[in-house]
């Protein structure tokens, strides 16, 4: 006899809850058949993969949270970095969104070179240019004219390198109509090599309340030693008063001043606006309230002159910067054994640095030398013999002097390396001083002076 076994496990899940048909064999009254259990065994192996998944997924989940707690940590220092570069940037779009980055613009350079041809020939009419010389630069601007027109027709890409190359010729022009022999005499062949540790180091007479402002010595041979101080005490922008020091004793011990009053407000006309100012024949030189213009003071008929520098940026549209800029230092007055100076930058120019030779007597601009280092590179700049030295930023207690232009040659370098030692970060003025050849720092209220080594 067959008998027939039907089985149902109800606890087992899914296929294990459907019957399982069996056929038995009757044995000695017994019903003998073989039932299969694999299909009701408990899934050992899936359960092991599942679980090595829920653990990936654990581990997977907690990392991922600690890479959104470590997003969520770092996203302010995301944001900072970006707008702090997208402000540097913002520079160089202005330039951009005006035109200014329009290199092949043939039509303005074809006015370059005629209108130096026309300047070449009026300095040699006047005899600012002897005959050899005036024939050299005519060589040279033929040989210009030539690629230019060629330029046009076949090779749009070396424009840039042309233009440098014209810019290069204006500057020994300049160069040739402004110096003399006598005043060259005086100055060193050679780049500045080394600058001391202090031999000046003192808190300026107002504390650390005014920080900001500059300081130094007459910088004229023959006029009456002074020293002075002028700080900006409106906003650190500002200034209406100049403290002088008729010998270097009273200067040291802080004794025996006398203030001068520029003007009454600190926003009228001719009030001093930010750290770029001198002190050159008893005249203070510095850069006019809101305006590109620079001003002079004269201290013993207490009249004031002053010029417009054309194109001139100026209320913090140029001024000295590194990783931070440096509030109104646009226009800059520097002092050396040629005479006065006025560093500052124009849109025409790129933002780059235009050094002017002005005459200290009228003001008028007797020649302007332009340069290819942006301002907003350096953190600040000086006059020594006719050649301009710009610094950069080392350390909070380290600058470095590390470019030269010479307006005598239109030559410049960026292989400088002369550091010299502050007290702090920001550096407001940096002069030269002909008359005892020391660099002038005024440092975050503190004035310092050093040596110079050519």
């Amino acid at each position: 006899m067959v008998w027939v076994l039907l089985l149902l496990v109800s606890q087992l899940p899914l296929a294990a809850s459907s019957p399982q048909r069996v056929t038995g064999v009757l044995q000695k009254d017994a019903c003998v058949c073989k039932i299969n259990f694999s299909a009701w065994d408990f899934p050992v192996q899936e359960f092991e993969q599942l679980l090595g998944l829920f653990q990936q997924c654990t581990e997977s989940l907690d990392e991922l949270k600690t890479q959104t707690n470590l997003t969520h940590f770092k996203m302010p220092l995301f944001s900072a970095a970006i707008k702090n570069i997208t402000e540097h940037l913002s520079q160089f779009e202005y330039i951009n969104n005006r035109g200014l980055y329009n290199p092949l613009n043939f039509r303005l350079l074809d006015y370059e070179v005629g209108d130096l041809g026309t300047q070449i020939a009026d300095a040699h009419k006047k005899q600012a240019l002897d005959a050899s010389t005036a024939q050299d630069l005519n060589d040279e601007l033929s040989s210009i004219r030539l690629k230019v027109q060629n330029m046009q027709k076949y090779d749009k890409f070396n424009l840039l390198a042309l233009r440098e190359h014209i810019r290069k010729l204006k500057n020994r022009l300049e160069s040739c109509r402004t110096y003399d022999k006598t005043q060259l005499d005086q100055c060193s062949k050679v780049l500045l090599s080394n600058i001391s540790s202090p031999v000046v180091t003192q808190l300026n007479p107002y504390g650390t309340s005014y920080p900001f402002g500059a300081w130094g010595k007459e910088s004229r041979h023959g006029s009456p030693e002074l020293y002075w101080v002028q700080s900006l005490q409106s906003s650190n922008t500002y200034g209406i008063t100049l403290r002088t020091y008729s010998s270097f004793e009273d200067f040291v011990m802080s004794k025996n001043h006398k203030d001068i009053s520029v003007t009454s407000s600190y926003t009228t006309t001719y009030s001093i606006q930010g750290p770029g100012t001198v002190l050159y024949n008893e005249s203070l030189y510095y850069n006019c309230y809101k305006s590109p213009n620079v001003c002079k003071f004269d201290l013993k008929t207490k009249t004031f002159q002053h010029i417009a520098l054309q194109d001139a940026g100026h209320d913090n549209k140029f001024p000295y910067c590194y990783y931070s800029c440096y509030g109104t230092t646009d226009i800059d007055l520097s002092v050396d054994e040629t005479g006065l100076w006025a560093i500052y930058a124009t849109e025409e120019n790129y933002g780059n640095i235009v050094i002017s030779k002005l005459d200290s007597s009228t003001l008028a601009v007797v020649q302007t030398w332009k340069t290819k280092l942006f301002k907003k590179s350096v953190s600040n700049a000086f006059m020594v013999c006719g050649v301009l030295y710009a610094t950069r930023y080392l350390s909070p207690k380290l600058e470095e002097v590390f470019y030269a232009f010479d307006t005598v040659t239109g030559h410049d370098t960026n292989t400088l390396s002369v550091p010299f030692e502050k007290i702090s970060s920001d550096i407001q003025n940096l002069h030269y001083n002909p008359t005892d050849q020391r660099l002038y720092l005024f440092n975050y209220a503190y004035m310092l002076a050093y040596e110079l080594t050519f």
